[in-house]
């Protein structure tokens, strides 16, 4: 694990933020379902990445022997109805979660997930825009909110963070990141996808606001937040703030 602030972990070697004091995983992300949405346009992918998804968090529940875990947003990928991966895949993954692991589960909506609700509702699952507890709220972060009206530690998705960094012959290597800063009085962890189909956006020092796709994050100064890159199932590693990365490759 590494520490953030006080019970907040990141959850290492794999893409979920740990909570101590509520023995909980917080995932955002999964996009489960994306093969057939891209089938259904035309791009077959001969890769299963929602099976590998699916394993990625059953072996950070394993890992981490939780009892409870967050989905913060776009649990399924596409925007309309339920295709029929979707369906399957979503089902799957809930009843593992509720049958194979016993988990007491929460899911934030994300922008993705419109008719969700009809799955979780099988299960009695509580689907929420927003969720706050003790000090955390616990958004997507697609949906615009002030600051001062969320509690002071803030864990979101949608932003899909990734970042590019370079060897000593200047080959660029991609990674997707947890991004982890503060920001006047409220501290904000914005959690990698785990999907790997979804790469994420290069967060990088005075990255233009008009690239940054949550409208929260939009209003952060993101120069001071540290990035924490990820393998999934084998390293994650803390980087030096956006600022200094940019001071040291300007040198």
């Amino acid at each position: 694990m590494i520490h953030l602030y006080g019970s907040l972990y990141i959850a290492d070697p794999w893409p979920a933020a740990y909570i101590k004091d509520l023995n909980a995983l917080v995932i955002a992300d999964l996009h489960l379902g994306i093969e057939g949405v891209l089938a259904n346009e035309g791009i077959f992918l001969p890769t299963k990445a929602s099976h590998k998804t699916i394993e990625i968090v059953c072996k950070s529940i394993e890992n981490y022997n939780v009892n409870k875990i967050i989905l913060v947003g776009d649990v399924k990928h596409g925007f309309g109805l339920l295709n029929t991966t979707e369906w399957l895949m979503v089902k799957k993954f809930i009843r593992d979660l509720k049958e194979k692991y016993n988990l007491d589960i929460v899911v934030i909506r994300g922008n993705h997930d419109n008719y969700l609700g009809v799955v979780l509702d099988k299960f009695n699952i509580p689907f929420y825009l927003r969720w706050d507890l003790k000090d955390y709220t616990f958004i997507h972060g697609h949906v615009d909110y002030e600051l001062n009206e969320l509690n002071k530690i803030i864990i979101m998705g949608h932003e899909h963070p990734s970042i590019i960094l370079h060897d000593d012959l200047g080959v660029r290597y991609k990674f997707k990141c947890f991004l982890w800063g503060e920001y006047r009085d409220r501290r904000i962890l914005v959690l990698p996808s785990v999907n790997e189909l979804a790469t994420g956006s290069a967060i990088s020092a005075n990255l233009s606001r008009d690239l940054i796709l949550s409208p929260i994050l939009k209003k952060v100064d993101l120069n001071s937040f540290k990035p924490y890159p990820i393998i999934p199932g084998e390293i994650v590693r803390e980087l030096p703030t956006l600022r200094d990365i940019a001071k040291i490759f300007s040198i």
